[in-house]
């Protein structure tokens, strides 16, 4: 069974665009939880951690710069098959191919700053959770 939880993060651009407010009301409107939420400016080495399964790849520079450029605001969130669900909710990386309606259609400049950041699996959204918030915060977050 999928899970109910996820991560999600504002990247820097959306954030310096000041579409934070805007895409957290557009998820609650499509009936998200935000469990958790802080506004943290990553570090380069958070940043390579995080982004650590693509490194090697041509884009794992640019991505590390981008992500440290400014602030973003990871999100734990919830919602039946949650994973699947922000995906479909966030759209294509490319904004330019992302469906009508969907935040990176919405608020994304580029497939480069793209505005959102999403898990792609149960597995990951786990680490992703765990990288920015603490056992003890996910506990009284999920109970």
């Amino acid at each position: 069974m999928a899970g109910r939880q996820t991560l999600g993060i504002v990247k820097p651009d959306a954030v310096q665009k000041r579409n934070l407010g805007n895409i957290i009301a557009h998820l609650e409107r499509d009936g998200w939880v935000v469990r958790a939420g802080r506004l943290v400016r990553l570090s380069r080495a958070e940043a390579e951690a995080f982004y650590e399964v693509h490194r090697g790849r041509p884009f794992y520079a640019e991505l590390v710069e981008f992500m440290t450029s400014g602030p973003c605001f990871p999100m734990a969130l919830e919602k039946d098959d949650a994973v699947k669900a922000f995906r479909t909710a966030i759209g294509a990386t490319d904004p330019a191919e992302a469906a009508a309606g969907t935040i990176r259609k919405l608020f994304a400049e580029s497939k480069g700053r793209n505005a959102v950041h999403g898990s792609d699996s149960d597995e990951n959204a786990a680490r992703e959770i765990g990288f920015f918030f603490t056992e003890a915060e996910r506990a009284h977050l999920w109970g």
